[in-house]
Formats: C-alpha cells, sequence, structure tokens
C-alpha cells in the first residue's frame, strides 16, 4: 500500500530524547577524551622505548668495552705466561713458581674460545708432572690440583685431538691422584668422563683417569655410579674389576645413589655391572645395594626370559625405548643369574650373622623377599638354601632367626592383639623405616615356613623327633600367637577389600566386555564397574602389594590348619571369628553376595575366551639369533599380555571388593562353622537350580515346564529325551557314558532311568527321584569297584582303602597298545586305534565320572565312597575366581605321601634323617610297575634332567623328597586328576568346594562319621502301608520294636542297617530330615520266616510284622549282615 502525496517534500522532524545518536556513523559524545587518553598512553609507550633503547645500547657498548679490555688483558696475560714458559724449560725451579703460573693459566683459560689455551694447559701440566711438590696440612697444593683437574676436563670437552686428548687424560689423572674427592666430587668428575666416552677417546690414559680418583678417596667411588650406569666395553669392565675395592665400591653406592632419580635402563647396567666388577661380594652393604637395585627392577624387567646375544652398546640402544618388559642380553643375564646361587646365598648368611641384633635380619630379609621376587622359578631353591644355611655363628636356622625378631616386632604386636590395628598399618602412605623393616622380615619368614611346612613331616613339626635335626623352627607354644596374627591379617584382608583396592584413574566399562565367571549363563541386565584398579602397595615396599600379601598370609593359615587338622594342638574353636560377623544375616548375605557375583561373572566370558585364544600366540617366541629387533617385539608382546594379565586382576580385585563374606568362606572357611557351611552350599545348589530350571527345582515340574515351552530349534520332548536312559544291569558306568556324557553340564537337570535285566526286559518301577539314586550308586559302585579283574581301573586304593585316581592309567594303555600291536599286525582289519585315541577316550571317562560324582552332590546324594585325603585336598584348590593367588593350585608335602604310599612315606623319613644319604643308594628316577601279573614292564622316569646318574647326597636329598612328592602326587596323574576335576567343575562351582578341607569334603560326600543319632531317624521317618500312624498317634507295635533293637545294638550295627537301607552307612550332614527321600518303613506281611528287604533307592525298609523283638533283631542282623540287594517289589 503506498502512502498519498501530501505536497509537501520535506522529511518530518524527529526529537531523539534519549540522548543517543541514531547515526551510527556519527562519533561518539565521549570520542574526543578517549582519543586524547588514548594517545597520551600512546606518548608515554614510545618515550619508555626511546629510553628503553638509549640504556639498552649504552650496556651494549659498556659490554663491548669490557670485552675488549678483557681480550686485551687476557691477551696480555697470556703473553706475559708465554714468555716466562719460553725462558724455561721441563721442570719447575721452585713450587712457588708451578703455583704463579697455575694461577696466571687459569686467569684467561678458556678452551672453547682459544683454542692455544689448551696447548697452554698440556705444557704447564707436562712441567709440573716432573716438579717435586710437597703436600702439607697447609698446603695450597691440594686445591691447585683440583683446579688444574677442572681444566682438563674443560679441555677433553672441546679437543678434537686425539694426541693432545691422550696428555690431557695422563694431567687429569695426576691431578686426579692429588685431590682429596668428596662424593659431590666425585659425581661430578665421572659425569663428565662418562660424557667423553662417546668421543673414542685413547683407552689407556682414560683409564688411568677414570682409576686415579679411587687410589686416594673412599668417597670417589660414589662418583663410579655414573660410569656403571651405562653399556660399558669389555675392556672397560675388565679393567674395573681388576682395580676397585668391592666393599668400598658398596659402602660409597649405598650412600650416594638415589634411585629415584635413575631411570630404568641406569639401573639396570649399574646392577649388572656392580655384580661383574665386584664379583658377587658377599659383604652386607653389597647386598643392601643389590637388593634395593633388584626390587626398584622387579616390575620393568624380564630378570628370567630367554637373554638376547647381542654385545652391551648395542642392545643399550634397542632397549632404550622400552620401560617396561625388558629382556637381558648375555652379559646382564649371566651377571644377574649369578646371584641366584647356592653359595651366594648361604655365605651371605654365614659372613654376616655375628652381630646380635635384628640389623642382619633386616637386610637377609629384604635380600631375599627381592630374589624371591625377581626369580619365581627358582623360589622353592632360594627357600631351600636359606632353610639349610646357618644365619650365625652360631648356627641358628634362618627360619628361626627370621622368627625369633618378626615376633618382637610392633607390627606382629600390634596386629596380633586386635584386628582393628590392622587397616592402620597396612594403609600407611609414609610409613617409618622400622615399620618397613618389620614388614619385610615378617614377609620372608612367612615364605620360608610355608615351604619348610611342606617337608616337616608331622614328629618334626611337633618337635618331638628324638635326634634333634630339622625340627619346627617355631616352637608349638608360640603357634597360638602366630595364628592369632595370620588370622586378624587375613580376616582384615578379605573382609575390608573395597577399602584396602585403591582406585587409579577409573573407568566406566560395562563387564560383558571384561569377565571372569563361566558358571551361569542366565540373562541379567548389565552391570557397569569400576575396573581401572592399583593394588594397594603395602608399607611403601616395592612388589609388596595386597594381592601378594593376600596369597601369603592365605598359604600359611591354610598349611597350619591343616596340621591342627590332622593332629590338633590349637585350642577348640580357635579358628572360629564369627564374633566378627553378624551371625544371623550371614547365611542370607552370602548368598546375595554370590547373586551379586553371578551378574558381573556371566556376561564376561567373551573377552576370556578371546585372550584364551590370543595367549599361544603370545608366548609361542622361538629363540631369537641374537637380532635386536626380535628382542624388542618379544618385549612388546610380553608387555601386551602383561597388560591383559593386570586388567583381569583389576577385575578380580572388584570382585573381591562386593562379596567379602564370600571371599572368606572360599579362602579362609575355618573361619566359619562347618555346619553353616554346609547350609550355605545347599543354599547355592538351590540358587542354581532355580535359574537353571526356570524357577522349578522339582524334577516333574521342571518336565512340565519344559513341555510347555514354545519350540525353540529343538523340540522340548527330543531335549527331555537326552535326559533319559535305557541302563543294563552290570554296565551301569558304560552305558550311563554312551548316554549321558553329551550333555556336558546339562547332566544337573533331572535325569530318568529305566533299568534292564541281562535279557533286556525293563524292571518294574517308575523313576520318581528314588531309581536315579540307584542308578548315580550303581554307577559309582561300578566305577570305583576294586574287585573286578576285567573292569577298567579308573581309580586305585592305598593300604587303608582310600581311592585317587590310577597313576599309572596312561601307561597302562601304552602297554596294552602295544601288545594289541603285537597280536594285530599292521594292515590287519582289527588293527587296534591309536594309543593317544585309547587314551583321549580314558581321558574322557574321568571327565564323565567327575561329573557322577557331582551330579550327586549336586541332588544331596550321600555315596558310599572314601576317597584319599590328597585327592580331595585338590578339590579345594583347583579353581574358583575366589582363590588366593598362590593357592589357585594344589602343593604336594611329604605328608601327603603317607595316605598314597606308607612305605614310600617312611622310606624317605628314613632318607632325611639317615647320617649319609649316599649309602641308601638312591638317585633322582623312579621305577614304576606297570601291567598285570605276568606281563609287568618296569618304567623309569627322571625327576631331574639326567637324574638317573646323579646320586642322592645329604646335599640335595631335601631337593629329592621335594621332587619324588611332586612326582607321585601331582605329575605322574596330572591328566586323570584334571580330567575328573574338570567333569566335577562342571556340576559344582569350584569356588563353593574351596569353602571345605579334604575332611570336610569327605563329610559331604559320604555323611557325617559321628554315631547314627537313633531318635534324629525316628522323628523323620515315614510310614506306609499297616505301618502308618493312626488317629491316636501311636506306632504299631513291630516299628516301635524295631526303634528298641536300633537303641540296643552296637553304632556299627545301626550303620549297616542305615547301609541297608540307604545304600549308605552314614546319616546327612544336617541330619535325617535333610534324607532325600526320607528314611521310610512299610510292612511286607506276616510271616515272621521272612527277612526284611529294603528298596534303596526310595530309603524303604520292608518290615514283615514280628511279634517277638527277639526274632526282629535276628531277622534284622542277618538280612544287613547279607548283603542283600535291590528290590522294587
Amino acid at each position: 500500500m503506498y502512502q498519498t502525496f501530501s505536497g509537501n517534500g520535506r522529511r518530518p522532524r524527529q526529537v531523539n530524547l534519549s540522548g543517543k545518536s541514531s547515526n551510527p556513523f556519527a562519533s561518539s559524545i565521549n570520542s574526543g577524551a578517549q582519543q586524547a587518553v588514548a594517545s597520551a598512553q600512546q606518548d608515554r609507550i614510545l618515550r619508555q622505548q626511546r629510553r628503553e633503547r638509549i640504556q639498552a645500547s649504552s650496556r651494549i657498548q659498556r659490554t663491548w668495552r669490557g670485552h675488549q679490555s678483557r681480550r686485551r688483558t687476557f691477551g696480555l696475560w697470556r703473553d706475559i705466561w708465554d714468555r716466562k714458559e719460553e725462558q724455561e724449560n721441563g721442570a719447575y725451579p721452585t713450587e712457588e713458581q708451578s703455583l704463579q703460573q697455575l694461577r696466571r693459566l687459569l686467569l684467561f683459560y678458556n678452551p672453547g674460545h682459544e683454542s692455544k689455551d689448551v696447548e697452554r694447559l698440556i705444557w704447564y701440566g707436562t712441567r709440573q708432572s716432573t716438579t717435586q711438590i710437597a703436600l702439607g696440612p697447609e698446603s695450597p697444593w691440594p686445591a691447585a690440583y683440583r683446579s688444574l683437574q677442572a681444566a682438563c676436563l674443560a679441555a677433553l670437552k672441546v679437543s678434537r685431538d686425539n694426541d693432545s686428548d691422550r696428555t690431557l687424560l695422563c694431567i687429569l689423572a695426576y691431578a686426579a691422584q692429588h685431590v682429596r674427592f668428596t662424593g659431590a666430587d666425585a659425581l661430578e668428575y665421572y659425569l663428565t668422563l662418562t660424557g667423553l666416552l662417546e668421543k673414542n677417546l685413547p683407552l689407556d690414559p682414560l683409564q688411568g683417569a677414570i682409576l686415579a680418583p679411587l687410589e686416594g678417596s673412599g668417597d670417589a667411588y660414589a662418583g663410579l655410579s655414573i660410569l656403571l650406569s651405562r653399556p660399558l666395553d669389555t675392556e672397560m669392565l675388565s679393567l674395573l674389576k681388576s682395580s676397585i675395592d668391592a666393599l668400598e665400591l658398596s659402602r660409597a653406592l649405598l650412600g650416594a645413589v638415589s634411585l629415584d632419580k635413575m631411570d630404568v635402563h641406569a639401573r639396570l647396567w649399574l646392577l649388572g655391572n656392580m655384580i661383574y666388577v665386584t664379583g658377587r661380594s658377599s659383604d652386607v652393604k653389597f647386598t643392601s645395594i643389590i637388593a634395593r637395585l633388584l626390587g626398584s627392577l622387579a616390575d620393568d624387567v624380564d630378570f628370567e626370559g630367554q637373554p638376547i646375544k647381542v654385545d652391551n652398546s648395542i642392545f643399550g640402544r634397542e632397549i632404550a625405548d622400552l620401560t617396561t618388559g625388558i629382556p637381558l642380553n648375555t652379559y646382564l643375564h649371566e651377571n644377574i643369574s649369578a646371584l641366584v646361587d647356592q653359595q651366594s646365598v648361604r655365605n651371605l648368611i654365614v659372613n654376616e650373622s655375628t652381630k646380635g641384633d635384628g640389623s642382619f635380619a633386616q637386610v637377609l630379609a629384604s635380600y631375599a623377599l627381592t630374589l624371591l621376587r625377581c626369580f619365581p622359578r627358582k623360589a622353592d631353591d632360594i627357600r631351600m638354601w636359606l632353610y639349610r644355611g646357618p644365619s650365625s655363628s652360631t648356627g641358628v636356622p634362618a627360619t628361626q632367626y627370621l622368627w625369633s625378631i618378626a615376633k618382637d616386632s610392633g607390627v606382629f604386636t600390634s596386629i596380633a592383639t586386635t584386628t582393628k590395628n590392622v587397616m592402620p598399618l597396612l594403609k600407611s602412605t609414609s610409613p617409618a623405616a622400622n615399620l618397613k623393616d618389620d614388614w619385610t622380615v615378617i614377609l620372608v619368614f612367612m615364605e620360608l615356613y610355608t615351604f619348610i611346612l611342606k617337608i616337616l613331616d608331622d614328629e618334626e613339626f611337633m618337635g618331638s623327633n628324638a635326634d634333634g635335626k630339622q625340627k619346627n623352627p617355631v616352637a608349638v607354644s608360640d603357634i597360638v600367637s602366630l595364628v592369632t596374627f595370620l588370622k586378624n591379617l587375613g580376616f582384615t584382608l578379605y573382609f575390608n577389600a573395597d577399602e584396602l583396592n585403591e582406585t587409579g584413574s577409573t573407568s566406566a566399562l560395562d563387564v560383558a566386555k571384561h569377565g571372569l565367571g563361566h558358571h551361569f549363563r542366565n540373562s541379567r541386565p548389565s552391570v557397569v564397574v569400576q575396573v581401572d584398579i592399583k593394588p594397594l602397595v603395602v608399607a611403601s615396599i616395592p612388589g609388596l602389594t595386597i594381592v601378594y600379601l593376600k596369597g601369603l598370609v592365605t598359604g600359611l593359615l591354610r598349611a597350619l590348619y591343616e596340621r591342627d587338622s590332622r593332629r590338633q594342638f590349637l585350642p577348640k574353636d580357635h579358628w572360629l571369628m564369627t564374633d566378627r560377623f553378624d551371625m544371623q544375616s550371614f547365611i542370607p548375605g552370602v548368598v546375595s553376595e554370590e547373586e551379586k557375583r553371578h551378574m558381573v561373572q556371566e556376561q564376561e566370558d567373551n573377552e576370556d575366551n578371546g585372550d584364551s585364544d590370543d595367549d599361544s600366540d603370545l608366548f609361542d617366541d622361538h629363540a631369537n639369533n641374537g637380532r635386536p629387533h626380535d628382542s624388542r617385539a618379544r618385549a612388546l608382546r610380553n608387555q601386551d599380555a602383561r597388560e591383559r594379565a593386570q586388567r583381569k586382576a583389576s577385575r578380580k580385585r572388584y570382585l573381591e571388593s562386593v562379596a567379602p563374606r564370600l571371599e572368606i568362606l572360599q579362602n579362609m572357611p575355618f573361619f566359619i562353622p562347618f555346619n553353616m557351611r554346609v547350609q550355605i552350599f545347599r543354599q547355592f545348589v538351590t540358587l542354581d537350580q532355580e535359574k537353571r530350571r526356570n524357577g522349578f527345582v522339582d524334577p516333574d515340574m521342571w518336565r512340565q515346564s519344559m513341555l510347555m515351552q514354545t519350540p525353540i530349534g529343538t523340540a522340548p520332548q527330543d531335549m527331555l529325551a537326552k535326559h533319559h536312559a535305557t541302563i543294563k544291569r552290570e554296565q551301569e558306568f558304560q552305558d550311563a557314558y554312551h548316554s549321558f556324557y553329551d550333555l556336558g553340564a546339562a547332566l544337573k537337570e533331572p535325569i530318568m532311568i529305566t533299568f534292564v535285566d541281562a535279557f533286556g526286559m525293563p524292571e518294574a518301577g517308575i523313576d520318581g527321584g528314588g531309581v536315579t539314586k540307584e542308578f548315580l550308586t550303581s554307577v559309582i559302585t561300578q566305577a570305583f569297584n576294586q574287585t573286578s579283574e576285567t573292569a577298567e581301573k579308573y581309580f586305585v586304593e592305598n593300604d587303608k582303602h582310600l581311592l585317587y585316581p590310577n597313576p599309572v592309567a596312561m601307561e597302562e594303555i601304552n602297554l596294552r597298545f602295544s601288545q594289541q600291536v603285537g597280536a594285530n599286525p599292521r594292515g590287519s582289519a582289527e588293527a587296534p586305534t591309536t594309543a593317544r585315541e585309547m587314551q583321549r577316550e580314558l581321558l574322557k571317562q574321568y571327565d564323565f565320572l567327575g561329573r557322577v560324582i557331582g551330579k550327586c552332590l549336586y541332588e544331596g546324594i550321600l555315596m558310599d565312597v572314601t576317597f584319599a585325603g590328597f585327592f580331595l585336598k585338590k578339590w579345594a584348590l583347583t579353581g574358583g575366581t575366589g582363590s588366593a593367588s598362590m593357592e589357585s593350585g594344589y602343593r604336594a608335602s611329604i605328608n601327603d605321601l603317607r595316605e598314597l604310599d606308607e612305605d614310600l612315606y617312611r622310606g624317605l623319613l628314613a632318607l632325611k634323617n639317615a647320617e649319609n644319604a649316599e649309602d641308601v643308594g638312591v638317585v633322582f628316577a623312579v621305577d614304576d610297575t606297570v601291567g598285570p601279573p605276568g606281563k609287568q614292564r618296569v618304567i623309569q622316569t627322571e625327576l631331574i634332567d639326567r637324574g638317573a646318574d646323579i646320586a642322592v647326597t645329604n646335599e640335595n636329598r631335601l631337593a629329592y623328597i621335594n621332587y619324588l612328592s611332586r612326582y607321585k602326587l601331582q605329575r605322574q596323574s596330572w591328566r586323570q586328576t584334571n580330567a575328573f576335576l574338570r567333569g566335577l567343575s562342571m556340576m559344582i562351582q569350584p569356588s563353593w568346594l574351596s569353602m571345605f578341607n579334604q575332611t570336610e569334603l569327605q563329610t559331604l560326600i559320604g555323611g557325617a562319621s559321628a554315631g547314627i543319632d537313633v531318635e534324629d531317624l525316628r522323628r523323620n521317618t515315614a510310614y506306609g502301608g499297616t505301618y502308618v500312624i493312626g488317629d491316636d498317634g501311636l506306632e504299631h507295635p513291630s516299628v516301635q520294636m524295631f526303634w528298641r533293637v536300633m537303641h540296643d545294638i552296637a553304632d556299627e550295627d545301626r550303620r549297616k542297617v542305615l547301609k541297608f537301607v540307604t545304600s549308605t552307612p552314614r546319616g546327612p550332614l544336617l541330619g535325617f530330615s535333610h534324607l532325600k527321600p526320607l528314611f521310610s518303613i512299610r510292612d511286607s506281611g506276616s510271616d515272621e520266616n521272612r527277612f526284611p528287604t529294603t528298596s534303596t533307592c526310595v530309603n524303604l525298609l520292608k518290615l514283615p510284622v514280628y511279634k517277638s523283638e527277639s526274632t526282629l533283631r535276628a531277622k534284622l542282623l542277618a538280612a544287613i549282615n547279607s548283603g542283600a540287594g535291590f528290590d522294587l517289589s
């Protein structure tokens, strides 16, 4: 729309009352004042700059005039000095003239700008070295020689002439011989010389200059740390080795070297070079500095890896960029490995133990702890040498000496008093020196004592050995305080894990990517955890992490508990720590922790599987040919493996933090009463059953729920069919193996059994659970049968009829295979399968047998089978993410041999105590007899390399006993044992078994060994038929007679009755209310000539209606002693 023209062309006037200009291009009202201020400021800046330029030019002029003046003056002084020197030659006529010329020379000496000053210094030094000088207390010459020394070092930095360098080095050596060095002077001196090594200086005079300061001053040795902290050539090393004083070097380095200021490479070269040049001195100062250096390198250097064949200079350049996983070259490996030999360790103990205080104990402990940390593969050898070597001239054993210091230490006393004192000692970030020393002594004592317990027999442990040899270094009366200390420390380490696991730079990661668990598969919501967790270092001692301390305490405490369980020496209930828990809520708390742990574990399988696939590549490292890039690549691979292991350890520490009660149960179960642990075990099983069976624990309800499910892949009927088997009598194990092996862990679900007779006809009865029990007990009976001549001997028994895996099962297969090959030549249609295939099949049967045992434990079915204690110990110590790092596997000891072979055990005791072990005439080899009578073959196995040629002596007999125990108890049957335990772990999570020791596990398997509680059995008995209790609540007269007979007969006969009915002579751990099915009695007619019969599958006693108590007693005793079998009538 357009406005209408009004006839006026002038724009209307606008009045702006705001005070602001509406023209954006107009200047501001205040622009004039601002302009003036800015202009004045700029003028001041310009004037200041002009003044500064004038002042600067004045300074430049002044400096230039000074420089010119000094040049003229120095030139004048040089002319005077030159004229003075031109007049004379040879030695200076007087000391005063020589000193005056040196002072004049130093006035203008500037080798960096005036090259002829170096020539003047050489001229002066040559004359001075021939001048006779008297060095008195007030003489000015020590200071003069120090100045001459500094002038030579300055000249060497800029000189490029080999002839001049040679002369300068000679003058330097001359001056250094007359200088009294301090530690600081020596560091500066050798720092300069070390920097000159790259210049290829003449070797002879350089060596003279290096050695010169050492002749007059022990403090000069401190500077050698600079030289020794770099790769040196062979000639230089040989010179140093032949010239230096090892004791002076050790003393100086101990006080002067600051490891914090040295990088890892400098520390590594210092360690290797020092060992070489000192010849592995046994002086305590040498030991101290070596311990410090080794400890500082333990986390960064691979001391036990394959050495690289390359010289020092090249190797030094190749590892310059590596900061962890650093390998060793041949030179470093030979020298550092030389620390770990018997002579070195025992010499340390012999030579430095004459002091009566604890100072040597701390040095010995620090050194031993460092060796154990850096050389884990030789740890047992180190412990053995320390055990055998005397710690003082009086011959006190090292362990006893360390114990005497440890038990009086402040740390030990404080922790043994109460658990409240533990946390401050563990978490102290800046501990006092005595606190660190106390911890070090205690730790080494624990290391040695744990080892000694493996080789001490029970008589020696109790201190009752008549000949007084190798007794327990800790008196039995002191064991009480030691156990109290370990209990308080161990409890805090596990129960307060969340406080002790320090979190570093944490990042939230989904545990689906970082997993540990592998037993529970049901889906759960994602759990996010903090996994970047750094282990706490105790008392700032390098390598002493909470993880290490926890494993050490756990191992020693378990070893002492095992001794006490076998032969009690501690007060009753001394092991319990129930006062530290709220026992009312303990079981619900443990179950809650188990569920929480499963929620984390079940999401972590993927990464574990990925890591295991990669491990073989990481360690498939062929021996290199001295090529540096090979060592670098290997170091990088090792570093990658180490980082992944650290991530797993961090996640493990997180799991420890969220389940402290569970950690205590799995690692120190003796803190909790046995019956409560059994209840927890059954709770865990029930929890697992609910998860696996969709919430239906009852077998029939589970089957119905399976049939109601919508088919996904396999039809429900087909899935249930896999859990059904037809079993033929007399071949239960083989039929079970072929029917159920492929189920794997699904054997946990209910199974159905149909028995058939020898003619293939099904037996009467429906499997409502009782037939399953009969089936499992029949399988076990057949598999462990020791009387059959035809059945496979999966297990053998000792003289006490305790079972363990047949140790020669694999060798018997090899023998059987060779006999079959002889009977069926190659090419025959009946040629046997390969021995490897036969062994693989046998191991699968061991695996299945482990599952059957696990199935019985899972279902709460008691078994009439007794295993050897050493074999059961492997169940408790094999696996479970909660196991302490040092207790993740079984460790053989001489005491376990007693349960394997009593005669062998006694023979080894005789060998250990013999005056001369060589008279026994044994070598480091063992003979095993394989095969049936008449076809036996002797197989010899060497315990060590070329063991058949090495005789057992007094020096090595302990090692022989250790090797033989390990062979008999571990190596010989490891494949059979591993297969069995693998199958067992499919059914029962290993961490559950770790809640029990071997004796308790046997009780869990076969029931309580205590006498039969008749009244408890009576309260939990069901009656049927005529014997059903009526409205009056009274039992039938025959039933009343039965219970009177049960009260009257001996406990042995009661056990026979129980076995007659239930197939096991022992009752359930938690009482007969937990017997499944319940003990039952029903009538079987009124014919008093009939004997009682049973249906063991349903725990049913069929008792005829007897009218007299004497008849009932006679018939019952006859029946239980007749060995009557299974009856489903």
